[in-house]
């Protein structure tokens, strides 16, 4: 009884199951065709992407949903939502031939469409109100700022996305000032499509003026909050301004003892005086050892270690020593800073000893100093007073003792779009010292140096490169001269085709640094892809003490380019037209 029911159930599974897949099949062999449709937009190529990245009818194309009467109602809808794009371009006034008909099995829509003339800006007005009104001064200084940075003037054409910049850039006049407050009362674009004409409104309210209170700092585990209430440029009670909470962010994130730093303060225009200013870090471990090693055609091997403690005696002091060994020099240093003041300046302390022996010309100094730098956006700058003394022997010949007591100034500026693989913008740096005889000096001098680097896009995967470098002793001799003061040329980052610093004062087997510079290098680089590319280069220039007894150099060549993870690689091939000889230099990462 048993088996005769179960081999029933067996035999009305199967047949159910028969029956399903006969019904499956049949929908698939004889069911109705999936809907499908075209699109075709005959228009301007301007405008081309904005239509076909937007309308609907474009968007549902490949939806099963989709039937016939789906598509007849978006099709209806299309010639609105084309005006609605082109409005957003300035084009209130388009010409759209619509049409749809069926095409073999499917179903094309088409749209011609013609953009008409431009609506232009006839003239733009623009109102200010709140309390800023009763400060004539700051009223006048932000009105002119805004009508200075306005981009939609009379004549210009209209188009929404802009429009909305404008406003935006308009208020952030405010909001940088002492009105964090401030906001957009009203706007308003009135369009003459007969006349292709808009005028623009703009009413902006400045709300209350703001002014700072007390620091609030969160995040202080190693040092004391007097150190940052020290760093700060900004003192209780004066006015809001957000430039003024940037440079301090900015401080603190460059004092080397944060690896982050945020300082904001919360704008409500319920309380705008004495607002709290939160400072928010992260401290770094103060303590580090470090080690490398390279190699390049310039120094030959180099090995180096490095120690630092960014809170030495726990009173946030930075000490850095160094220990540096390289084919041709060898040298050790320190350096104790200070912590950063409240106008941004930074003091230090440094000591060191060098031996070095390039070109037949054995020097060894000791050096002290101080030095007072200061890092304001993109532009560094540094009062240094260094006493070095020195011993030079030259090819063997007796050793000459040289000392020197030396104040200078140096003053660098970086603005490029990528600091490690810059292709527009320029570097600058020039720097000036001296010495007076008598004052821990033997020889009086005064020194100049200037060299700018930039670079030009010449297309998406081609530039152009430039650098110049000009240098200027002037004294009545060389000699009793520190080495370093001198200038010497050749190498890598100098005159390639020449070995480095073979370039300058011959005297006797051995050459020497000159009291004049000039080198000037143009370069041409092609990219065959993101990482790799190549390039070809000109050098000219020498270090000298007469350019009427000595004459510039050439060097020019073929070079390969890698943007590796530590900065950019370069290998080139250089001819030295003045020694006839070919010469390879190596080197990673940029020289500013």
């Amino acid at each position: 009884m048993k088996n005769s029911v179960s081999i029933s159930f067996v035999r009305e599974a199967l047949l159910l199951l028969f029956l399903l897949c006969l019904g499956l099949f049949s929908q698939v062999a004889y069911g109705e065709e999936a809907f499908t449709y075209q699109v075709r937009i005959d228009v301007r190529d301007t405008y081309r992407e904005l239509l076909e990245n937007n309308l609907e009818i474009m968007l549902w194309r490949n939806n099963t949903q989709m039937n016939l009467d789906q598509l007849r109602r978006i099709y209806g809808k299309t010639p609105e939502g084309i005006r609605n794009l082109l409005a957003t371009e300035g084009y209130f006034s388009p010409k759209i031939m619509p049409s749809l008909e069926k095409v073999g099995s499917s179903w094309l829509a088409k749209f011609k469409v013609e953009a008409g003339e431009p609506v232009l800006v006839e003239k733009f007005a623009l109102r200010i109100e709140g309390v800023i009104k009763s400060n004539d001064s700051a009223l006048s200084s932000i009105r002119e700022k805004i009508l200075n940075k306005w981009s939609l003037n009379a004549g210009k054409e209209f188009r929404q996305l802009e429009w909305e910049q404008a406003k935006r850039t308009a208020l952030q006049a405010f909001l940088m000032a002492q009105y964090p407050g401030a906001k957009i009362a009203a706007s308003q674009a009135t369009v003459d499509i007969k006349q292709h004409k808009v005028a623009l409104e703009l009413v902006l309210d400045s709300g209350p003026e703001f002014t700072f209170g007390k620091l609030e700092i969160s995040g202080l585990k190693r040092y004391p909050a007097s150190m940052i209430e020290q760093m700060s440029p900004i003192e209780s009670g004066e006015l809001f301004s957000q430039l003024k909470l940037l440079d301090f962010q900015t401080q603190l994130q460059n004092s080397a003892f944060f690896s982050s730093a945020l300082v904001e303060a919360d704008a409500d225009s319920a309380h705008p005086k004495m607002v709290p200013i939160k400072v928010e870090v992260v401290e770094l471990q103060p303590k580090k050892l470090g080690f490398g090693f390279g190699y390049s055609t310039n120094i030959g091997k180099r090995f180096q270690t490095d120690y630092q403690d960014i809170n030495f005696r726990n009173k946030a002091w930075g000490l850095r020593s160094k220990l540096k060994l390289e084919t041709y020099s060898q040298s050790i240093d320190g350096e104790l800073q200070f912590p950063m003041a409240q106008d941004g300046y930074r003091d230090s302390l440094n000591s060191g000893y060098e031996r070095m022996n390039v070109q037949g010309e054995i020097t060894t100094k000791y050096v002290a100093g101080a030095k007072r730098s200061r890092l304001t956006g993109n532009i560094d700058s540094a009062i240094t007073l260094q006493y070095q003394t020195e011993w030079q022997n030259v090819a063997g010949f007796d050793i000459n003792k040289v000392q020197a007591l030396i104040p200078g100034y140096s003053w660098t500026q970086r603005n490029v779009d990528d600091a490690f693989f810059p292709t527009r913008g320029y570097v600058v740096n020039w720097q000036i010292s001296g010495a007076k005889r008598g004052l821990l000096s033997d020889r009086d001098f005064i020194r100049g140096y200037g060299k700018l680097t930039g670079y030009y896009p010449l297309s998406e995967r081609d530039n152009l490169m430039f650098r110049g470098e000009l240098g200027a002793v002037v004294a009545r001799v060389r000699q009793d001269i520190p080495t370093d003061v001198l200038f010497r040329a050749g190498g890598d980052q100098s005159i390639r085709g020449y070995a480095y610093q073979s370039l300058g004062v011959r005297q006797g087997n051995a050459i020497v640094g000159g009291r004049s510079l000039a080198v000037a290098t143009a370069e041409y680089t092609h990219w065959f892809s993101s990482k790799w590319g190549s390039a070809i280069f000109y050098d000219v220039g020498n270090a000298l003490d007469s350019w009427k007894s000595t004459k510039a150099v050439e060097g020019y060549g073929l070079g390969a380019r890698w943007k590796s993870p530590v900065g950019p690689l370069n290998l080139d091939l250089a001819y030295g037209r003045e020694v006839k000889k070919t010469r390879i230099h190596f080197s990673v990462g940029l020289a500013f």
